[in-house]
């Protein structure tokens, strides 16, 4: 029982996390300070240029009616591992014969759909 405990100081375990949290904080604050010099062009341009604004709600909506990403990316692992955005996009509907309901168009996004297209290219040859 010769050991000596050491005062737990809440405060020294304080300073101890803000000077740990330091550099990353200062690392994130370089990617925010990053990605606003990378919009900054974008948002003037999209201020002189409302249509800019309206063309990409214009997109968003499509995309809203279309909904999500209906792919089966078990069946095209090898070919779009980690590649689905999980938002179907609009004209990139991929059909599929259902045995139960017969022809079905499956929407999906363009990875998804490129994927199963060319998982399909040797058997529609």
């Amino acid at each position: 029982m010769g050991r000596m405990t050491q005062k737990f100081s809440l405060i020294d375990a304080t300073y101890a996390l803000r000077a740990a949290l330091a550099p990353l904080v200062a690392r994130q604050m370089a990617i925010v300070h990053q990605m606003y010099t990378a919009l900054e062009p974008l948002i003037e341009h999209a201020e002189q240029h409302p249509e800019v604004w309206e063309q990409w709600r214009r997109e968003r909506d499509a995309e809203a009616q279309i909904g999500s990403c209906h792919c089966l990316c078990g069946l095209h692992r090898e070919q779009a591992e980690g590649v689905c955005t999980g938002q179907a996009a609009p004209g990139a509907a991929v059909r599929f014969d259902s045995p139960s309901v017969g022809r079905v168009d499956v929407p999906m996004c363009r990875p998804c759909a490129a994927a199963t297209m060319e998982r399909r290219a040797p058997t529609l040859a």
